[in-house]
């Protein structure tokens, strides 16, 4: 098939399915109702959210993502685990987490969009039962960060201690680092470390009334005797210099054991673990989990006893933290629904849709006119063959009109193939071949009949 030949085709065809104005329309209106399908469908899919988060945090994540498969809420969650918290930073900043659950003085982690306060962290230095007495012979009992000069302090693993947190009590009391010897001690090690005499304090940071605490707090208990804290006295002005940090006042009691400890209220340091989102991430799917977590806290609270306490960030334009825009929306009582997102989207989409309509409908009645004018001028070609047949002077003239009316009746034929003539329009094709038909052949007989007698006259002159 030559290129000719199949654009002809091509337009024969496009031709005949706009014809049809009512498969236009329906077509039409399937397209319009399938453009809107997919976009409620695709605005309103499933997300998969993938949490970076380490050791500590990774149980949380698991928590909260039963509590939303249970839900059967349209995202889900997935744990991306690290080793440790910077771990956990370069997961979120190298894009292969959406989410992350960071303590507020990790390093970059005050830059990320905060989606909720998972818990509040207490810094506590812990003087061991064992310690807290000066016996003779021995050294000044701890009684003040500012003795730690020459002091072995353990740094208990497993949870939010860090010797960079530790730096930023000794560097604000003038405590010099060098003379401070740091050490690791396994949770499980700390009644060892104590009895071995290798630790003077202990350096512990997680929920006041979580187990890391309570488990130092009772290895450092002996003989019934409860262990000292040193208390951070100017925590707050530690806080005014470092926004990641507040002060708090521990109530005597909060970290357990027997007898309670503190047994008076003890000044220290905060900070907040923060859930923290990317900032590019949909503000929509970030507003409906950041419903979820708030609506569900008291049972995540109950799933992980001591260890959660939601709290939503603050949203003062002055605030230390910077709320992510779908948080924001949900506490704020703004969060938009698919019509108030897309509702002016449709409603123009409506307006411009019977342009299109209209656009459509004319391209087929223009199509349908082009079609009428193509019967036309078939039609007028046969009138015009019957003319010149009446017209003919020859018998070649003749065969030559014979050889146009039979090209004349394929092209015909081929035209009724791709388009319904109704009665009107073939008993017309009908009536003008007819005429066509006859012109030809009477004009052929009055040729031969002129020729036969002008023959009879020669003879009879000749002779």
């Amino acid at each position: 098939m030559g290129f000719g030949s199949l654009e002809h085709v091509m337009r024969n065809r496009v031709r005949w399915f706009f014809r049809r104005t009512w498969l236009v329309a329906v077509l039409a209106a399937l397209l319009v109702a399938g453009t809107a399908w997919a976009a409620f469908y695709y605005s309103t899919q499933s997300d998969h959210m993938r949490i970076a988060a380490g050791p500590i945090d990774s149980k949380f994540v698991d928590v909260l993502s039963d509590q939303i498969k249970r839900s059967h809420k349209d995202f889900t969650l997935k744990l991306v685990a690290t080793a440790d918290t910077q771990a956990t930073v370069d997961a979120i900043s190298n894009g292969q987490a959406d989410l992350a659950v960071l303590p507020a003085p990790a390093d970059s982690a005050m830059k990320w969009p905060v989606v909720a306060v998972l818990r509040e962290n207490v810094m506590v230095l812990i003087v061991p039962a064992a310690k807290k007495t000066k016996k003779p012979g021995k050294t000044e009992k701890i009684e003040k960060i500012g003795q730690l000069a020459g002091r072995r302090v353990g740094i208990v693993t497993g949870n939010e201690a860090t010797d960079d947190l530790l730096n930023v009590v000794l560097d604000h009391y003038g405590v010099p680092r060098a003379k401070v010897t740091l050490s690791e001690v396994d949770p499980k090690n700390v009644a060892g470390a104590i009895k071995n005499n290798q630790v003077d304090v202990l350096f512990v940071a997680g929920p006041a009334t979580g187990t890391a605490i309570s488990e130092v707090v009772k290895a450092a208990t002996q003989n019934g005797d409860a262990p000292a804290f040193l208390a951070i006295d100017q925590a707050d002005g530690i806080a005014k210099r470092n926004p990641v940090f507040d002060s708090v006042d521990v109530d005597a009691g909060t970290f357990g054991g027997n007898p309670p400890t503190p047994d008076d209220s003890l000044k220290s340091l905060t900070f907040g673990q923060y859930l923290v989102a990317q900032k590019s991430y949909g503000d929509s799917t970030i507003a409906s989990l950041s419903k979820f977590i708030y609506s569900s806290r008291q049972a995540l609270a109950a799933a992980l006893p001591g260890e959660i306490k939601i709290s939503a960030p603050s949203t003062d334009k002055d605030a230390d933290v910077v709320v992510h825009p779908g948080t924001l929306a949900y506490l704020s009582d703004s969060q938009q629904s698919f019509f108030d997102k897309y509702g002016d989207d449709i409603f123009y989409g409506m307006l411009i849709f019977p342009v299109f309509g209209s656009a459509i409908a004319g391209l087929a009645s223009y199509l349908r006119s082009d079609t009428r004018t193509r019967r036309l001028r078939l039609l007028q070609r046969v009138l015009d063959l019957v003319r010149k047949a009446h017209a003919a002077q020859t018998l070649d003239a003749i065969e030559q009109l014979q050889v146009d009316a039979d090209n004349l009746v394929i092209a015909i034929i081929h035209q009724g193939e791709h388009e319904e003539f109704d009665e009107t329009v073939r008993m017309s094709f009908a009536f003008a071949l007819d005429q066509l038909r006859f012109a030809i052949a009477a004009r052929r007989t009055a040729i031969l009949d002129h020729a036969g007698t002008a023959g009879a006259a020669a003879k009879a002159a000749a002779a």
